[in-house]
């Protein structure tokens, strides 16, 4: 057995502060729980220091200590020394006789009282470790119940001091202390948050175990901690709701402003059920004063987004029709109408709608049967704008039906919680889509217009009003419905659109694209934050997608401008136009003035009426071409490396459409046409080239000529075999397979350097150029 010094680790003749100070040092770092012996050592040793600093025994000469034990149970010795015992016998009362004979009995003088034994050192130090420990519980509770509150600092004073007491290396006291503090930290909520982690460490309350009942609210805390650290982040659906409730010093007008950003108050109202049912800590955490302003404007239905998207879907619509109408008439009454349509359905949703929803969402209403027909008659409607060709009658059919379906489905099925939801971007989306669509909505007859136009409101009031009801509609397999449903009214789109004229593809493309997007809305509102949001995400940047790119290819063709006047089609600088329509020009103004002056020869007698339209472009055009084919060859590297993408994208392009074009047959027949991106990008190529200067001799030295055989393995990546399958399709006379391999081995040349390229094409440009003289 260790001397106590050692196992307190001070000098053994520390006075009784030391001894404490060193025992509470070590009580923090000896658990009785996962060291009992330990701790009885430690706690033998503190009561033997005691002992030794108040009667200084128990010590021989040499400073070891004597154990009475070893003393006791020690063997008697063989020749015990004879030492006669010495009895004391209590002294007797002293008999005499007086002269009457009489006996008499001189009592004893009284003894001297008997010194109470001293007091147990050990039994003295338990009960200052007590009062101590009493003392430091009252602190902590007053710090925590008041009324002299401490803040979050003196608290974790309090609460360290507290759990250093010695007192608490008896198990049977730590385990009530365990109790009562569970029972202050849960009764004290929110303000011993301070020392809540602190006290869930020092006992494990974070394990398994058999804790104290008020273990489980803390721990509950624990979750409302981690739930309002997600609150406040920007990424979390409820953060808007969260910092409107929390905002302290906001003034009640910005406050009715806050109110009418998309979502804020149905994150409210699904804050205040999140306290007042599942998590009621986190109303801790609310502002009162906001909380007050929110209970009372919640009380009641008010002017709110699903408003103001009505107003902005009305003066959305008399802005085109004012700018892009098809006829004055259309221009002026269909602005009027789609403005005073705007305003009378946001009166109406505002004092009839949203109090009649209120109400019955108050009631516990669910759905209203029959909104499966009223939305079924809208998708008819929906189809037959996608399938049905625009006449006047039949485009009044369907925008009767579109638009009262749509109605019908805001007064009847709108959910409380819809129109909140709604984010800005999609209103902002609306507004560039129609910008980018402007052309193409020119270019559509006045019905097309209108059918356009009243689809697009028909979509934004069942967005607005419908979508949870959509999302019950198909919640059996709501992914399936939804993307099933998309992709047909893409199809249909996409066959739509390339039966009608330029301009009329808006229409079917709008229609699927908006029907689609507002399944998308309906699906993520099954499970923002799981498959089918993700899902939903997904579909709908694709149909964002689809829609601009639907929006820019309806713009009627510039090759439309032939049907034009003359002086309708070239302005009053013939040259400027053509340069701002094709920049290319302005290089060949610098690097070919000859082609330059011959162009705008042409262009100034298109613009004063002597030369036809027509023939003076496609001898511009003959121009360029001889220009192109001459300097070709002779071109800088750059320029050549680009002629081998454009027709690597060229054979790419063929194909499918026409092989024998790909593969190099039938030189002498017509090609099938290229895309228009594919030859906008093939004349600007062309302007570059006639307007280069030849490349400087300097130049050939950098790069080197590929021979056919390596281009060969390149394309079969190192296969001699595949190599040589390649090279028996490019001698066979299968168009498919001659064209797979063309492709194959362009795509090894444009894979090396434009120095590379230029010296190995040059010789075959050079070759091809002269031909096509000789031939002219």
């Amino acid at each position: 057995m260790k001397p106590w010094w050692e196992v307190l680790g001070i000098p053994r003749g520390s006075e009784r502060a030391a001894i404490r100070r060193a025992y509470a040092g070590k009580l923090k770092t000896t658990n009785p729980e996962d060291d009992p012996k330990g701790f009885m050592a430690l706690r033998e040793a503190y009561e033997a220091a005691l002992r030794w600093v108040e009667y200084d025994y128990g010590w021989d000469e040499e400073g070891d200590e004597v154990e009475t034990a070893d003393v006791e149970d020690a063997p008697p010795d063989e020749h015990p020394e004879r030492v006669p015992a010495i009895v004391e016998v209590p002294p007797e009362p002293v008999m005499t006789e007086d002269e009457g004979g009489d006996l008499n009995f001189t009592p004893l003088p009284p003894e001297a009282p008997v010194a109470p034994p001293p007091p147990d050192p050990a039994a003295l130090a338990r009960d200052a470790d007590a009062a101590e420990l009493d003392q430091l519980k009252a602190t902590l509770e007053a710090g925590l119940r008041g009324p002299w509150f401490k803040d979050r600092v003196g608290l974790v004073a309090a609460f360290e001091a507290l759990m250093a007491a010695p007192a608490l290396m008896e198990i049977d006291r730590r385990d009530r202390i365990e109790h009562w503090l569970a029972s202050l930290i849960a009764d004290t909520i929110p303000r011993s948050d301070a020392i809540l982690k602190q006290a869930m460490a020092a006992f494990g309350w974070e394990g398994e175990g058999n804790h104290p009942p008020a273990v489980w609210q803390i721990r509950t805390r624990l979750d409302e901690w981690r739930l309002i650290a997600g609150f406040q982040g920007g990424g979390h659906p409820l953060n808007a709701g969260w910092r409107a409730l929390t905002r302290g010093s906001v003034p009640g007008w910005r406050r009715r402003i806050g109110a009418l950003r998309p979502g804020v108050v149905p994150q409210v109202r699904e804050l205040f059920d999140l306290a007042q049912y599942d998590l009621p800590g986190i109303a801790h955490s609310f502002e009162p004063r906001a909380a007050d302003w929110w209970r009372v404007y919640l009380e009641r239905p008010h002017f709110g987004f699903s408003e103001i998207v009505l107003l902005m879907l009305g003066a959305l619509g008399a802005v085109l029709f004012a700018l892009s109408g098809a006829t004055s008439a259309l221009r002026i009454g269909g602005a009027i109408a789609a403005g005073a349509v705007g305003i009378g359905l946001a009166l109406l949703h505002w004092r009839v709608v949203a109090p009649m929803h209120w109400r019955r969402a108050h009631a516990g209403e669910d759905v209203v049967p029959g909104f499966g027909w009223r939305f079924g008659l809208w998708l008819l409607a929906a189809a037959a704008f996608i399938g049905a060709p625009m006449t006047p009658w039949l485009a009044g059919g369907a925008i009767l039906l579109a638009v009262a379906s749509a109605i019908a489905i805001l007064l009847l099925d709108a959910g409380e919680r819809d129109g909140g939801e709604v984010p800005w971007k999609r209103t902002v989306g609306l507004g560039i889509l129609g910008a980018l669509g402007a052309a193409g909505f020119l270019a559509m007859t006045a019905a097309e217009q209108v059918a356009l136009l009243a689809f697009v409101a028909s979509c934004g009031l069942i967005g607005i009003s419908a979508r949870t009801a959509i999302g019950q509609l198909i919640a059996s397999r709501p992914i399936l419905i939804a993307t099933v449903a998309t992709v047909l009214l893409l199809l249909g789109a996409v066959l739509r659109g390339d039966w009608g004229p330029a301009g009329s593809s808006l229409l079917p493309w709008g229609v699927a694209g908006g029907t689609g997007l507002l399944l998308m809305s309906a699906l993520r509102t099954r499970d923002p934050q799981g498959r089918a949001g993700a899902v939903a995400d997904l579909i709908g940047w694709g149909l964002w997608i689809i829609l601009v790119f639907a929006a820019v290819l309806s713009a009627p063709d510039t090759k439309r401008e032939a049907l034009a006047p003359p002086i309708q089609v070239v302005p009053t600088s013939p040259m400027s136009a053509l340069e701002a329509r094709e920049p290319g020009f302005r290089l060949v103004r610098t690097g070919n003035p000859e082609l330059y002056a011959q162009v705008k020869a042409i262009r100034d007698a298109i613009a004063d009426g002597t030369r036809a339209h027509a023939e003076g472009a496609r001898a511009i055009d003959a121009l360029v071409n001889a220009a192109y084919r001459a300097r070709l060859p002779r071109a800088p590297a750059s320029l050549i490396a680009a002629e081998m993408d454009i027709r690597l994208a060229q054979l790419r392009e063929w194909q499918d459409k026409d092989p024998r074009s790909c593969s190099g047959e039938d030189r002498g027949r017509t090609a099938a046409p290229l895309s228009p991106a594919l030859q906008r990008r093939h004349y600007g190529h062309a302007l570059r080239v006639a307007a280069s200067m030849p490349a400087p001799a300097s130049a050939a030295e950098k790069g080197r000529e590929i021979p056919a055989g390596d281009l060969l393995r390149s394309a079969a990546n190192g296969d001699a075999a595949a190599a040589r399958r390649l090279e028996d399709a490019m001698e066979g006379s299968d168009p498919t397979a001659k064209c797979a391999a063309r492709i194959a081995i362009l795509e090894a040349l444009v894979a090396r350097s434009d120095a590379d390229i230029a010296e190995t094409m040059r010789p075959a440009l050079i070759a091809r150029a002269a031909s096509k003289s000789s031939t002219n």
